[in-house]
C-alpha cells in the first residue's frame, strides 16, 4: 500500500523527559538488528508528565522507545539504568492484557547527564 501524504500535513509528535528505566538484571538498551538496520529499543519513566502536589503520589508515565538509527549503537553503548534522557518521536498506542501504553518511535533521543570524561586528553576541542 502506498500512502501519499499531503504537503503541510505533518504526523502527531511527542516529547518527553525521564529516566531509563527496566530490569536491572537485563541491559538498559536493547539492540537488535534487522538487516543492515540497527534498532535500538528502552524504556523511559516520566514523572513530570502530569502535577501533583504531593511529588510521592506521582506514579509517572512508562514509554517504550523505538530508535532506528546509526545512534542506536551509540545508545546501547552508553545508556545505563538511570540515564536522564529527552525523546522526541511520533506516538504510538499499542494493547497488552487489556491495557494501553503509549509507545515512542521514529524517536530521537538527546542524553541529558553530564558528558563523561575521558582518560585520553586529546580530545579535539
Amino acid at each position: 500500500m502506498i500512502c501519499n501524504i499531503p504537503s503541510g500535513f505533518s504526523m502527531a509528535s511527542i516529547s518527553i523527559s525521564g529516566k531509563v528505566v527496566g530490569k536491572k538484571s537485563d541491559p538498559a538498551v536493547a539492540l537488535r538488528q534487522i538487516g543492515e538496520l540497527s534498532i535500538a529499543e528502552f524504556s523511559v519513566l516520566d514523572t513530570d508528565y502530569c502535577y501533583f502536589k504531593n511529588k510521592e503520589d506521582n506514579p509517572g508515565q512508562f514509554y517504550k522507545v523505538a530508535v532506528a538509527s546509526k545512534a542506536a549503537t551509540w545508545l546501547a553503548e552508553n545508556l545505563t539504568h538511570g540515564s536522564k534522557v529527552t525523546v522526541h518521536g511520533q506516538p504510538v498506542w499499542r494493547e497488552y492484557n487489556g491495557t494501553k501504553f503509549l509507545d515512542v518511535k521514529n524517536a530521537r533521543v538527546v542524553s541529558m547527564d553530564d558528558r563523561k570524561t575521558s582518560s585520553d586528553d586529546s580530545s579535539l576541542f
